[in-house]
This record gives structure tokens, sequence and C-alpha cells, in this order.
């Protein structure tokens, strides 16, 4: 094989290695900068207070919601209750509509069934514990609007379709 040749090979598969190396390090980096500030619902989400009813013995979960999402928007939060070995007992949902960023507004969620605590004789002894289970952020901006009306665009339907 002539020295030339060799050098062609050479190049070659170093390409074949170097090229889907370099385009993977890329993608990396762009997924790294498209996600740097990333923020998940429930990092807006705070247990106030935890505790059973009085009357009905059932667990209430008092939610704060301070938002930081970069627009207004409705938080549905599901609250895991918890008997005192950490097992769940129960979940709850509550929401909180059109938050607008920094604002803060609060929800009451309350179990659907009676604490019965860790010995599971309904004696409602001990104290639940409350957990953010999942919490969901929906805008309700609309998309392509950063406060200010943008153009619309309204579709109509073709005859017979």
């Amino acid at each position: 094989m002539s020295r030339g040749a060799a050098a062609v090979l050479w190049v070659v598969g170093a390409l074949v290695v170097l090229v889907p190396v370099g385009g993977i390090v890329a993608y990396m980096w762009a997924v790294g900068k498209n996600h740097e500030n990333l923020r998940f619902p429930s990092q807006d989400v705070t247990v106030a207070r935890c505790a059973l009813d009085p009357v009905s013995k059932r667990p209430v979960a008092e939610l704060s919601i301070t938002s930081q999402a970069s627009r207004r928007g409705t938080y549905t939060v599901t609250v895991e209750f918890q008997d005192e070995r950490e097992k769940a007992v129960g979940q709850g949902v509550g929401v909180v509509e059109d938050l607008a960023r920094g604002a803060t507004g609060r929800t009451v969620v309350v179990g659907a069934k009676a604490y019965e605590g860790g010995g599971g004789n309904g004696s409602g002894a001990g104290k639940p514990r409350c957990v953010v289970y999942d919490a969901d952020f929906t805008s309700t901006e609309p998309t392509g609007s950063a406060g200010s009306a943008g153009p619309t665009a309204t579709a109509t339907p073709r005859p017979g379709a």
C-alpha cells in the first residue's frame, strides 16, 4: 500500500470516529444550555401546615405557592398523606389558578378519609405527614405574548372537512 493511500485511510478513519463524537458533544452542550435555568413547579410549593381536622379527623395540608415561573399560570398540586412510618395513606389535590410571577397563592388540600394513624385502628392517633407528591404548572398566558397581545390567527374549517 502506498504512503498516500495509507494517509487517506487514516484521515477517513479519524473522521469516522471524530465527527460522531463531536456531534454528541455539541448536542450535550446545547441541551445543557437550554436547560440550565430549568425549574420544576414543585420548587415553588411549600407545605405551610399539616394537621388533622379536629372534627372529621381527616388530614389537612395548607399549601403556599410562590410562583417563580416566567409567566402567569395555574398550579395543580397533589399532596400525599403519610402515617408516622412514611406509608402513604391517601392523596388530595389543590389548585391555585392564574398566579402571576412573584405572587403567592394558598390552597387547602383535605384527605378523602379519616386518618387512622400508624396503628390502623381508626383512632386517628398520631400526626400525619403531608408531602408534595406532584406539582404541575400550566401557563395561562397565550403563547407568543410576554405581557402584550401579539398577532392572532384563526383557522377557518374547509367545507366538507
